[in-house]
């Protein structure tokens, strides 16, 4: 929309019900409501779209990411109505966007591709077969597939069938189409893709490579361009492949050829192409100083591509790496997080440091529901070489902010540590070598660092609370929770939150004294409130800047207080400036809440709670069943995306839910009583 409106061309964005006041509604010219939350019955529907179109006087559409931008049947529907459709042609979609016949049209070309199966022939008999032929471990991939969502690895034959469903289930609710193909799994490659460009004039360029190898899951969590340890030789090679198979199909506007490079010899292998813009583009936008949305408007209204092959590669200079915020939770397998974004702040909003971007589809009070992908934002770092790219990234991700549910951003700051990524050295088995290490140092912290982000929670719920007392806002949640705090003495008792343990801070402060005097297990010390600004995020939340004086030594730091609606409790997070290299920016801490109401007659079985708001899709284990610890009991989808419910323990299982019942996060699904209960 930016861009569009930086060319002097009006915007229309459609909506449904759950982005009824998300940014890119308030950011166009006009808005169209197409439908319901869910996919199927908005975003995925083309005819909705074409009827907003017709409706607004529209001329074009721009197909953005996700949804139909890859699909063949809505860009057809465009052309039959007299719309452009910002992307290639149909026949260039059904060629490249089908991950079978691209391949079938990459080995005419000469082009090595890996071994596997592609075709039409789409029975669990035959495709089982072919698994047995092909020989694992393997992929499961959905022709129409991208984003990680429909690609299943199967590493033994008995869990073939269970994948291939699954796969299938995930690929017709994304895509609307569950066909798929069987790919040999080449273990430990890069990834590295190429951006492509085509005109209506028959012109095709490329704009250099990138590298996505950091992916967990199939999803990609850091992007750089260009590809680093890339030898020259394998980069005018994939370059000219990727051109050439533009060139085969006539193809127009922005896509990308995927391929897997042996990370020992440099040999690679066509992979698949994606028919559309690409999430990580800005790192090619920055590198080569151009912008591809804005090709796109240029190319699609019938102008040639701005600059001939040579000149890309003339202006291209230094690198770029993007990493991808998401609301997930790593410490809890990456469940992606619904709710509330209490309070956000990032270097794009400052403007501090040069080379730093942010693409964003959210802002503070948005809130992240469980229809659609959890990405909060994408950060961009670029420097004139790797290095100075690398040490931006790391400052900007401690500069980014997020209150209100669980982020990523803790966990990418470790990422961008780790000698493999610094040395230019991952594969797409990044995360199988290094996630243990991540997570444990995730965990880890001394008890200086404890001691300094509870000096920063300390102060922050003492000064909102005095800011509280002063308003008289004592129908607060929390004021009420800690109205007891209001004498001179005090006793708080955090709760840290990646282990749940209690670490109790004990206060003694002059009723209108700034100094506190702050005791924990580990020591006593005197901190000095030297400044402070509070601001009220939202109505269950406050934000604090303070400086403190810790030890003689004055610290910066921001507090946000949140309440937590499912435990109804407080939450304390806190971003303590100036940290480098293995120093925590973040940390996070609970209040529990004052009383509870009601007491859980509990069984004292093992008790299966959902792990995330989401549909139950499927009911595996059916009620007065015999488990065994590790089997499937449900499936709960979230996000486009299935998450397996697995049985605690053995026994016979009480089922409480049933398939298509919505549920909450925390909401009890089922319980395993023992046999002897029995």
């Amino acid at each position: 929309i930016s861009t569009a409106k930086k060319l002097g061309i009006k915007t229309v964005a459609v909506y449904s019900d759950v982005d009824r006041n998300s940014e890119h509604v308030k950011l166009a010219d006009e808005s169209v409501y197409i439908g319901q939350s869910p996919a199927s019955s908005s975003y995925l529907r083309g005819d909705k779209i074409i009827e907003a179109c017709l409706k607004t006087g529209a001329q074009a559409v721009h197909p953005g990411y996700g949804f139909l931008s890859e699909n063949l049947s809505f860009c057809e529907l465009c052309t039959k109505n007299n719309i452009i459709f910002i992307g290639p042609p149909p026949y260039a979609i059904k060629a490249m966007g089908s991950k079978s016949e691209s391949k079938e049209i990459m080995i005419k070309a000469g082009v090595p591709v890996t071994p596997g199966y592609h075709g039409d022939n789409q029975s669990n008999e035959f495709l089982h077969d072919k698994a047995i032929e092909i020989g694992y471990p393997l992929m499961i991939k959905a022709v129409s597939g991208g984003g990680g969502k429909g690609m299943r690895a199967v590493f033994e034959d008995s869990k073939f069938i269970e994948s291939l469903e699954s796969c299938r289930r995930e690929a017709l609710k994304s895509f609307n189409d569950d066909t798929v193909l069987l790919e040999k799994l080449i273990y430990a490659p890069r990834h590295v893709e190429v951006q492509i460009f085509g005109d209506k004039l028959g012109n095709a360029v490329h704009l250099l490579e990138r590298d996505c190898s950091v992916q967990r899951r199939h999803q990609k969590v850091l992007e750089e361009a260009p590809a680093p340890n890339l030898d020259a030789k394998s980069r005018e090679l994939m370059g000219k492949a990727a051109v050439a198979c533009a060139k085969a199909v006539g193809y127009v506007g922005a896509g990308t050829v995927e391929f897997l490079v042996d990370s020992i010899t440099s040999e690679f292998y066509f992979c698949e192409m994606n028919t559309r813009l690409q999430v990580e583009h800005p790192v090619t936008e920055m590198v080569t100083k151009t912008d591809l949305v804005e090709w796109q408007l240029l190319v699609a209204a019938g102008y040639p591509i701005p600059l001939s092959q040579e000149q890309i590669i003339a202006q291209s200079e230094g690198c770029a790496i993007e990493a991808r915020i998401y609301a997930e939770n790593p410490y809890k397998d990456f469940l992606p997080q619904t709710g509330l974004i209490t309070y956000l702040k990032h270097p794009g909003l400052s403007n501090d440091e040069p080379g730093v971007r942010v693409d964003g589809g959210v802002t503070q009070g948005n809130t992240i529901s469980t229809f659609y992908d959890p990405m909060i934002a994408k950060l961009i770092a670029y420097g004139a070489n790797r290095q100075i790219a690398l040490d931006k990234l790391e400052r900007s991700l401690r500069k980014f902010k997020v209150a209100g549910l669980v982020t990523n951003i803790d966990f990418l700051v470790d990422v961008v540590h780790r000698p493999d990524f610094i040395n230019a050295k991952a594969t797409t088995a990044f995360f199988e070598h290094n996630m243990s290490h991540i997570l444990t140092s995730l965990t880890n912290i001394t008890t200086d660092q404890l001691d300094q982000f509870s000096a920063f929670a300390t102060a922050a719920v003492i000064l909102i609370q005095q800011d509280l007392n002063k308003s008289g806002v004592w129908g607060s949640d929390i004021a009420n929770n800690w109205r007891n705090l209001s004498t001179v003495d005090r006793s708080i008792p955090f709760i840290v939150s990646t282990s749940n343990e209690t670490y109790e801070v004990k206060t003694r402060q002059g009723k209108f004294d700034s100094s506190i005097e702050i005791s924990t297990s580990n020591s006593t010390s005197n901190i000095n409130i030297i400044s402070y600004d509070i601001v009220k995020s939202s109505e269950s939340s406050n934000a604090v800047n303070l400086t403190l004086e810790i030890s003689d030594i004055r610290i910066s730091g921001t507090v946000n207080v949140y309440k937590n609606e499912v435990t109804k409790g407080d939450v304390i997070d806190i971003w303590i400036d100036g940290k480098i290299n293995d120093e925590k920016t973040h940390f996070q801490f609970q209040l529990p809440k004052q009383s509870t109401k009601g007491t859980d007659h509990s069984s004292g079985n093992p008790v299966i709670l959902s792990p995330m708001p989401g549909k139950v899709v499927k009911l595996v284990a059916s009620d007065d069943s015999v488990v065994v610890k590790g089997d499937t009991i449900a499936i709960i989808e979230a996000m486009k995306m299935e998450h397996l419910v697995i049985a605690p323990a053995d026994g016979i299982l009480k089922v409480y839910c049933s398939e298509g019942s919505t549920v909450s996060e925390g909401m009890k699904l089922a319980e395993v009583i023992s046999n002897i209960d029995k």
